[in-house]
């Protein structure tokens, strides 16, 4: 009989037992999430319904994403070589998934001659001092006294920090034996070029049947290889014709055209200005591509003394003279 009644009773008790245990883990539960709460190490979730270890994981994604940024940077800054005024206008870093990147850096070229020209191929990119052999300059063909833009760019191995690493770049023209121009890229760099200047030199020389007028001249440094230190005077020349000029006109040539430099060095007119024109009775030719060029010492100023001698046989002292100074 004992055995009987217990096994009436005891289900009842046994379910009332398990309801309010099931009450208690509630409890349990809800008092320790009141505790996280308070700063107690929990497996809370977040409004998305994620725990905060899948929140971290998103918030390094977000840095890593923010660190594959582009980074741009405005230049600004002009420098002159070979006949262009260069600009280089901005750089731009773009990252890569490989903890690397690719630089470009854009550049506006204005052509100050009158002929269509393309920058040469002197030209280079500097990254800590140091040559990048893997820099790729797209120089365009630019119209005479015209603009164009073009563009460096090269690979990056290894980018930590894209500002710093600009900071190290400088855009070079021209080798170390030769008149470089050096623009940086770090915003306190300062560019190093020389700019072209017009010099005001006016005269006129007479010899038999040819008058030579010198209407202006620029003074420029020389981008030829290897003339480090050197200026090119470049006078320009209109050349006008006497009623005395035989049949068949009169030629007249660069190299007739010399001067005594301030040194009182003797320096004939260079092929780089190449005069070469037919003239004939009482005609004026002024071709603004006729400039006697003579090569100098740097920095170029000082009293010249210019003769033109179309008379060879007839000998120097008949030759006229046009002393000028350059300030």
């Amino acid at each position: 009989m004992h055995t009987i009644m217990n096994s009436s009773v005891s289900p009842k008790r046994r379910v009332r037992m398990a309801f309010g245990a099931a009450a208690l883990v509630a409890v349990a539960v809800l008092g320790t999430a009141c505790n996280g709460d308070k700063g107690n190490p929990v497996a809370a979730t977040t409004s998305a319904g994620q725990p905060d270890g899948a929140q971290q994981q998103n918030g390094g994604g977000q840095q890593k994403d923010k660190q594959k940024q582009s980074t741009v940077r405005t230049i600004g800054k002009t420098g002159w070589y070979e006949g262009f005024e260069i600009t280089v206008d901005k750089a731009t870093v773009v990252p890569d998934e490989f903890g690397g990147g690719k630089l470009t850096v854009d550049i506006t070229y204005k052509n100050t001659r009158l002929d269509n020209a393309t920058m040469s191929n002197n030209t280079y990119l500097q990254v800590g001092g140091q040559v990048d052999g893997g820099a790729s300059f797209d120089s365009p063909e630019v119209p005479g006294k015209g603009s164009a833009t073009g563009k460096v760019t090269t690979p990056i191995r290894a980018l930590e920090d894209a500002n710093h690493w600009l900071d190290t770049v400088t855009v070079l023209y021209g080798q170390s034996s030769d008149n470089q121009t050096k623009i940086p890229l770090s915003a306190s760099g300062k560019v190093e070029s020389v700019q072209p200047r017009s010099v005001n030199v006016t005269g006129t020389l007479t010899q038999d049947q040819t008058t030579i007028e010198i209407t202006g001249a620029t003074l420029t440094p020389s981008y030829t290889k290897n003339e480090l230190g050197k200026m090119e005077l470049a006078l320009h020349v209109k050349i006008i014709g006497g009623s005395g000029i035989s049949d068949g006109g009169s030629n007249i040539y660069y190299d007739w055209f010399s001067i005594k430099t301030p040194a009182g060095q003797l320096v004939t007119a260079d092929t780089r200005g190449p005069i070469n024109e037919l003239l004939n009775r009482n005609e004026t030719i002024d071709n603004p591509k006729n400039e006697a060029i003579f090569v100098v010492p740097s920095p170029g100023t000082g009293q010249y003394v210019l003769t033109y001698n179309a008379l060879k046989d007839a000998g120097a002292a008949s030759a006229p003279t046009l002393n000028f100074t350059v300030s």
